[in-house]
């Protein structure tokens, strides 16, 4: 895999390159298949030029048979000869016969053409004499003699090396002509690619220059439709890497902000136990200082889930589970907390209700939702976690028996850092945020009532 990858990187190295070879490549076997298309019509053209002289000379050498005092003879004109006249030493044959019969003057060897041309027409074709290429014309025509009309033959042939020079000449001008225009071609994509790749250089520089502004921003307009897509795939990255950069910098800043406080506190009550001579006094100390340091690891760790939920933090891992049996899980993780402060936790609802959702996400809201009742009941109180259906899907809420939320109040909980007006120092101001900010990427609503027993239930209800 590293050796195919190493391989290939070279290709991906230049997209001028890539262009550039899938417009030429193409053109060279065009060219060679041009080339030999020229070659048969430089062959033809050649055979077209040169057949006109055999075609003359052999009609010419028929003008001159004739009867003279009884007498068949052939008068040969030198006119008919001298047309072949060439640079490369070309030889001609020609013959003179009846078809069928017996031969009057010439080659006898030179054979007929197959099938043989009606009468006044001239057959053109390629034989081997003598250990030569030939091209013969074969030229038909009545003649009267012996009291009938009968069927004379006249055949001029001639070697093919002029033809061939010929043919070579023209294939040769024909070939130039095309590498010219391949080459001419080639010019012209080279230059329309680079002008065609200018946006994505700009776009390079404007990235380089200003890559570290988080309000940056590239306008579509400024590419090609097909490029379009990417830098509208490009903003949007940008847009989340800012609201990334958002989410920590808010994180950085309530973290500052709210641990300064208890930081400070740990720090005097660690002075003031060092400081007490008295053992009573120096446990109680001690003591308080354990408990700021718990509430310092709880407000940390709702930091943290805190900023994990923030829009574009993370990816969320949806999956199938079951709300109901996650439900029965969180809320068996609090028993012993339960038992400690002299609660009874209960679950109650569907046993098995599926869900599309992170897993991570709603035992974090469950456990948010559980902390709080159980942190808020006094002693002997109940805690009761249910999950029943609705008309529009099913409700998963947390109700309890202590003092309740005032109705002024069941908003601004929500907001980080508020506790409602609760001044005990029991929690954080964090809890409910969470909740909210689980719901809604799951596309549920939280709302706040009176409980039956007289304090808070807090319901999040999803849709089907």
């Amino acid at each position: 895999m590293w050796r195919r990858s190493e391989a290939r990187a070279p290709l991906r190295a230049s997209l001028r390159r890539q262009l550039l070879l899938w417009v030429v490549l193409p053109l060279l076997p065009l060219v060679a298949v041009n080339a030999w298309l020229a070659r048969d019509s430089a062959r033809a053209a050649g055979n077209q030029a040169f057949d006109r002289s055999l075609q003359a000379s052999a009609r010419s050498i028929a003008e001159h048979v004739s009867v003279t005092d009884g007498e068949l003879t052939v008068d040969i004109p030198v006119v008919a000869l001298e047309m072949f006249e060439s640079h490369f030493q070309d030889r001609v044959f020609y013959r003179v016969a009846f078809v069928g019969g017996r031969e009057l003057t010439g080659n006898a060897a030179l054979p007929l053409p197959v099938p043989l041309p009606p009468a006044f027409h001239t057959a053109f074709y390629d034989v081997r004499y003598q250990d030569a290429e030939l091209r013969v014309a074969a030229y038909l025509f009545p003649f009267y003699y012996g009291g009938s009309n009968r069927l004379m033959v006249v055949q001029v042939g001639e070697t093919t090396l002029s033809r061939q020079a010929l043919a070579g000449a023209l294939l040769r001008e024909s070939l130039l002509h095309q590498l010219l225009l391949a080459a001419v071609a080639a010019l012209f994509a080279a230059i329309g690619i680079h002008r065609v790749l200018r946006p994505v250089r700009n776009l390079g520089q404007v990235l380089a220059e200003r890559g570290g502004d988080p309000e940056l921003r590239l306008d579509p307009a400024l590419v090609q439709q097909e490029l379009k897509p990417l830098l509208l795939a490009l903003n949007q990255a940008l847009e989340q890497l800012q609201q990334q950069l958002a989410v920590r910098q808010r994180f950085i800043a309530d973290a500052a902000h709210q641990l300064r406080t208890p930081l400070t506190l740990l720090k005097t009550q660690a002075q003031f136990a060092a400081a007490q001579g008295d053992d009573m006094l120096r446990a109680r100390a001690l003591a308080a200082l354990e408990g700021s340091t718990d509430q310092l690891i709880r407000l940390a760790g709702q930091l943290l889930a805190l900023s994990r939920l923030e829009p574009g933090s993370r990816r969320h891992e949806w999956q199938q589970l079951d709300l109901a049996r996650l439900a029965r899980e969180v809320s068996g993780d609090f028993i012993l907390d339960a038992l400690a402060r002299g609660l009874d936790l209960g679950y109650e609802g569907e046993q098995s209700v599926p869900l599309r959702g992170d897993a991570l996400m709603l035992r974090e809201m469950l456990a948010n939702l559980i902390d709080n009742a159980l942190r808020y009941t006094p002693t002997g109180g109940v805690v009761t976690v249910r999950l029943v259906p609705e008309s529009a899907g099913f409700c998963l809420s947390v109700s309890d028996s202590g003092p309740g939320i005032a109705l002024a109040q069941r908003r601004c909980v929500f907001e980080r850092f508020n506790r409602g007006g609760l001044l005990d120092g029991a929690g954080c101001g964090l809890g409910l945020a969470i909740v909210e900010e689980v719901a809604n990427s799951h596309e549920a609503s939280v709302t706040i009532e009176e409980a039956a027993e007289g304090g808070a239930l807090l319901r999040v209800s999803f849709p089907a």
